[in-house]
């Protein structure tokens, strides 16, 4: 067995592997060259030449079928191991769709590798021989299933971003401990014709990995200020805090989309906050910090949202200019479990108090919990125990008006 990352010298001319081998790694060639090719002799047949930084025998880290061509050195060549099991699980996370679009891509390069063996002038024919063509397995005919389901739900959901067939539910941040509503955070929902709900764990994954995130949080923004707009007086003083993509974040754009979207509709800057998590802030603290700093000084708040499930650090938060801190609500549950985690929450709080950062404690199941957590330095308070997340409509026609 090779070990990935070893790197192995072959000599002008010397196989690296045969058509027919079984082959479970990749090289990179890392100086020198190789050819590419199928038969033998004179009757050879060159494919390609390859040089350094280029990829190799590639197909064995994603197909178990013998080698389909024949790779040796061209002069003293120098290749570094890419084994299968070290790209094995990054496949498996990799969007469905990727995945059957490099199976089929490994088809139809079998279905040329076999027109060319058999000398064939021909058209190709529609499928090779069994014992080359790609499985019909049950998890490739499931990996085909989901991707049509994908695909089906994609193009449902950018129907309904372009037709406005989303909507927005509010849940309310309050002011612990009292539990008085300051803000809305504006979550989105896709009902459907029977009166269902999508769930937003299913949708949005999707958005994410396409660019049809970009146009969600465009959607979702300027809903949640026309909505708050729509109210005049009624959430005077109130704030919508509205989530960010990572994605979003990231386009040179994000800030015009922001600025433009509080222009259209008449919504005051400081009735807008906007949520990050802390992996979207990090991925590039120096373009972070500027773009931070741009919405805060247009009048935005900036709120790192789910504190505790990625860096779990107040250090990196010198850096940034962040109003307010969104401890996740797995922080609640370990103050249910015990003193740990209350000390914990207050450890937390303290720092943060320090840094001028205000505390939302997340999860809150019941009043009690938010006085709870009042008592451990968490001045604000968002969950069930204040309210589920609904449409505008009903969650004030169950607040009392200011």
């Amino acid at each position: 067995m090779v070990d990935a990352g070893q790197q192995r010298t072959y000599e002008d001319g010397e196989l690296v592997f045969a058509e027919s081998d079984a082959g479970d790694v990749a090289y990179l060639i890392d100086e020198g060259a190789v050819e590419v090719f199928t038969g033998h002799d004179d009757q050879r047949t060159v494919f390609a030449t390859l040089g350094p930084g280029e990829i190799v025998g590639e197909m064995a880290l994603i197909d178990t079928r013998p080698r389909s061509a024949s790779v040796r050195a061209i002069g003293t060549t120098k290749l570094t191991v890419i084994s299968r099991e070290g790209l094995n699980d990054r496949l498996e996370s990799v969007d469905p769709m990727v995945q059957l679009v490099l199976h089929s891509m490994l088809d139809r390069f079998r279905v040329a590798m076999h027109r060319v063996r058999s000398g064939e002038e021909e058209p190709a024919p529609r499928r090779v021989p069994e014992a080359e063509a790609l499985p019909n397995s049950p998890v490739n005919e499931a990996l085909r299933h989901g991707v049509l389901q994908q695909s089906r739900m994609e193009a449902r959901l950018r129907g309904a971003i372009a037709e406005d067939m989303l909507e927005l539910h509010y849940q309310p941040i309050v002011k612990l401990p009292l539990g008085k509503p300051v803000g809305y955070e504006a979550l989105a929902r896709w009902p459907q014709p029977d009166g269902g709900m999508i769930s937003p764990g299913e949708f949005i994954p999707l958005a994410e990995q396409t660019s049809l995130i970009l146009e969600l949080d465009a959607w979702v923004i300027r809903r949640a200020c026309i909505d708050f707009m729509a109210q005049g007086n009624r959430l005077r003083g109130q704030y919508v805090s509205i989530n960010l993509s990572g994605r979003q974040f990231a386009q040179s754009t994000a800030f015009e989309l922001v600025a433009s979207t509080l222009d259209a509709t008449g919504l005051p800057p400081e009735r807008l906050q906007i949520e990050l998590t802390e992996g979207v802030v990090m991925t590039n603290p120096a373009y972070a910090a500027e773009l931070l700093a741009e919405f805060q000084k247009l009048g935005i708040s900036i709120a790192i949202d789910d504190f505790g499930t990625g860096y779990s650090s107040l250090a990196y938060l010198h850096n940034f200019s962040a109003d307010v801190l969104k401890l996740d609500l797995s922080f609640a549950r370990e103050v249910r479990k015990g003193p740990s985690g209350a000390r914990i929450v207050r450890g937390i709080s303290a720092m943060a108090d320090e840094l001028g950062l205000r505390v939302v404690a997340e999860g809150i199941e019941a009043e009690a919990e938010g006085r709870q957590l009042y008592k451990l330095g968490c001045g604000w308070g968002q969950g069930f125990g204040f309210g589920r997340p609904r449409p505008l409509a009903q969650v004030l026609a169950d607040t009392p008006s200011a």
